[in-house]
């Protein structure tokens, strides 16, 4: 039987490590808030690899969806092998402008969401058989433990929690589940950030160039097979953390 992920989040970094499991023969489930581009292409990656994808339309703002998210999952494929969290508002939220609302729509979909998802993810996994069960991947952010820049502290503190969840889990699922987290640096450009921004952000990096993408996806694929690795917060970030935010 083909194993089966549970995937938040598939576009830019996430629609590449979702082609990229479905190329490896996993079947995948994909939830998404929005229609985007890369959801024919998916299909196709399907198609062509033999395996199941499904797309499941939701809002991770919304707490009522995200049981439903795992059982419809598991209805689908039978299984539940490994969930993946990229799934994450970001945008600027200057600290003397800041509102609860704020804070709740970065910490819900980033933090709240991702520990009860991987709740109900776990009671399916134990269901597998093996000595490990399952696996399950955050992706957060290097400047979390190190030098969190200005006007984004709303993203920031939901990164952080979503760091201190990985930790929590690893140490609760134990030792049948493994949680990690890979923490990113510059990878591709967001959208509101200027080409000159963008360019002196990747100067800042030792290695001056972007995170590379088959990097990220590499080390996912690890994660996915490694036995020996829990509660581990992995930076792949272009040695940024040695040089700071500059903010």
């Amino acid at each position: 039987m083909k194993r089966a992920v549970l995937l938040t989040g598939a576009k830019r970094i996430g629609y590449e490590i979702a082609k990229s499991l479905l190329q490896e023969g996993y079947n995948l489930s994909i939830v998404y808030r929005k229609p985007f581009k890369g959801m024919s292409d998916l299909k196709l990656f399907a198609l062509k690899s033999g395996s199941k994808i499904l797309f499941l339309k939701a809002d991770l703002e919304n707490p009522s969806y995200w049981e439903s998210i795992v059982e419809k999952t598991f209805r689908k494929f039978n299984r539940i092998d490994a969930f993946l969290h990229l799934a994450s508002p970001y945008r600027e939220t200057p600290i003397k402008s800041l509102k609860l609302s704020d804070l709740k729509e970065h910490i819900t979909p980033t933090a709240e969401s991702f520990f009860f998802l991987s709740l109900y993810s776990f009671k399916k996994m134990l269901l597998n058989k093996g000595y490990v069960k399952g696996r399950i991947i955050a992706f957060g952010d290097w400047a979390v433990d190190h030098t969190p820049y200005r006007n984004f502290s709303a993203y920031f503190l939901s990164k952080g929690s979503l760091h201190s969840a990985v930790k929590i889990l690893a140490k609760e699922f134990a030792p049948e589940v493994l949680v990690n987290c890979i923490a990113l640096g510059p990878t591709l450009k967001a959208e509101n950030l200027s080409e000159e921004e963008w360019n002196r952000i990747l100067l800042n990096t030792p290695l001056r160039r972007e995170v590379a993408i088959r990097d990220i996806v590499s080390l996912t694929l690890f994660l996915l097979k490694a036995e020996s690795i829990t509660g581990e917060i992995i930076k792949l970030d272009g040695g940024r953390h040695l040089s700071g935010s500059g903010t």
